[in-house]
């Protein structure tokens, strides 16, 4: 029993330190954050919005970690720095369990997604000659 349990937690460190050398993919986690994100929204209660806030804060922080682009990494850091401050602003707004400054923080979460998902966008041409 006991050498079963050696194996079992030597497999789950093996594992997550397998886990904790991949790459962050930053498609994949872009996705969870907008489910995040959208769950955090539809919250009718502050306390029920605060778990979602926190998984899109540690997202936003694991996505400054993802490769990006040469040219379009300074952008891309600076918009999700501007986030990261917002999801604080929104966190302390839970704290005071105030919803309609947490839907202001929300609100202006998704600005700045539609305003650097602009930014990421590539032109015709950059696809075919691989400027990208």
């Amino acid at each position: 029993m006991v050498k079963v349990t050696v194996l079992a937690t030597l497999f789950c460190v093996g594992l997550t330190s397998a886990m904790a050398s991949q790459p962050v993919k930053l498609e994949t986690t872009m996705k969870t954050m907008g489910f995040a994100f959208r769950q955090a929204t539809e919250a009718s209660t502050t306390a029920e919005a605060l778990p979602f806030l926190e998984k899109l804060h540690g997202l936003t922080q694991q996505a400054k970690m993802a490769p990006m682009p040469s040219d379009k990494a300074a952008v891309f850091n600076e918009g999700l720095d501007k986030v990261l401050a917002e999801l604080v602003l929104a966190k302390q707004a839970v704290a005071n369990d105030d919803m309609a400054k947490l839907q202001q923080h929300l609100k202006q979460v998704d600005a700045l997604k539609k305003q650097y998902h602009k930014k990421r966008r590539f032109s015709f041409w950059q696809l075919i000659f691989g400027k990208v």
